[in-house]
């Protein structure tokens, strides 16, 4: 199968696009699942959150049928919010206390790994993206880390919280951070951001993709285009996502209760699909 979008969130449920605007294979899971992310490596799709007291996994090479469901205990105090794929394994991060945790297939997860740093108990990280031989992640109050190895982690010391990032993503050689009231940030390591820019009061950057020639921040009331992550292009949108994905020539999102929506520009958003369950997450891959 080629390429394809997954949609994922509560009650476990997953849903399947092959072109971002028919949705097929809808599954659910049990009440109280929260799928936060999914990921796309080895020809396979993986879809990670939570459920009681711990972390569960389940994993599909077709969009169709899924890997039953894993569990690894978080002793209700490790859930995982971000996961990316590179150097041929599977990272996620989490919270409470931080910590990453990492696969070589998606579908057996080794141990946690807690992290240190001076606020470790509160600085969560939600996103995490690859690139440029090392990992990258970001979380609350403006925290930055970045690992060579998925395994040791070095720290931004003494983070702005006005500098807080909710997305980030890797392409033409660097990683750009969207945020906040139009922030956008570039980095070549994952660890010192520079290139600070910012919009409207209010305008907060939910998304950032890169489509292989431009990147794409999606934002509440607007969507910010940029060749290199540093020059920046504002343009009014209407009804965008909450979360959104590139693939296939489209963008995906997904926004509150369960729509899903697809937009050719990025700009102007249209409904497609609706469940009574919220969809947390939106990738795509193959």
């Amino acid at each position: 199968m080629s390429g394809f979008f997954v949609a994922a969130g509560y009650q476990g449920q997953r849903v399947v696009s092959r072109n971002g605007r028919d949705w097929t294979n809808q599954e659910l899971g049990k009440e109280g699942e929260i799928y936060r992310a999914v990921v796309f490596g080895k020809g396979r799709a993986v879809a990670l959150g939570s459920f009681g007291g711990g972390n569960i996994y389940t994993s599909s090479a077709d969009g169709k049928t899924w890997e039953p469901r894993g569990f690894k205990d978080g002793k209700y105090s490790s859930f995982v919010r971000g996961a990316c794929f590179g150097e041929n394994r599977f990272v996620a991060v989490g919270a409470d206390p931080v910590f990453t945790i990492s696969s070589p297939d998606g579908l057996q997860w080794g141990d946690y790994i807690r992290l240190g740093g001076e606020n470790r108990q509160n600085h969560i990280l939600r996103r995490i993206a690859y690139g440029n031989g090392r990992y990258a992640a970001i979380g609350d109050f403006g925290r930055r880390s970045a690992s060579k190895d998925g395994v040791e982690w070095t720290d931004l010391p003494k983070p702005n919280v006005a500098d807080t990032l909710i997305d980030l993503t890797f392409g033409r050689d660097v990683f750009v951070g969207v945020g906040l009231h139009g922030l956008c940030m570039v980095s070549e390591d994952g660890l010192t951001w520079a290139r600070r820019c910012s919009g409207e009061e209010g305008e907060h950057l939910n998304s950032v993709l890169w489509t292989g020639d431009r990147f794409v921040a999606v934002g509440q009331g607007a969507t910010y285009f940029s060749p290199d992550g540093i020059e920046w292009e504002r343009r009014r949108n209407t009804n965008a996502p909450l979360t959104a994905a590139y693939g296939a020539g489209v963008f995906v999102g997904a926004h509150w209760k369960g729509r899903i929506l697809v937009s050719e520009d990025a700009l102007a958003w249209t409904q497609v699909f609706k469940s009574e369950h919220h969809f947390e997450v939106v990738a795509y891959g193959g």
